[in-house]
């Protein structure tokens, strides 16, 4: 996997830290949850051109 970096507000931030370890799980499973399940469902998708791959 790639590291990608991205700017964040601190309440954002807070509440990712708080949810991340009330579930047991990395801040960066999330993200790539969220992003995944963003992109999966918008009604725009023309510009996708390859399967996200889904990790478990």
């Amino acid at each position: 996997m790639r590291v990608v970096s991205f700017k964040v507000d601190e309440e954002l931030l807070e509440v990712l830290e708080e949810y991340a370890r009330r579930k047991n799980i990395t801040k960066s499973e999330i993200i790539r949850r969220a992003l995944r399940n963003y992109i999966m469902n918008t009604n725009d998708k023309p510009f996708i051109t390859r399967r996200i791959k889904i990790y478990s």
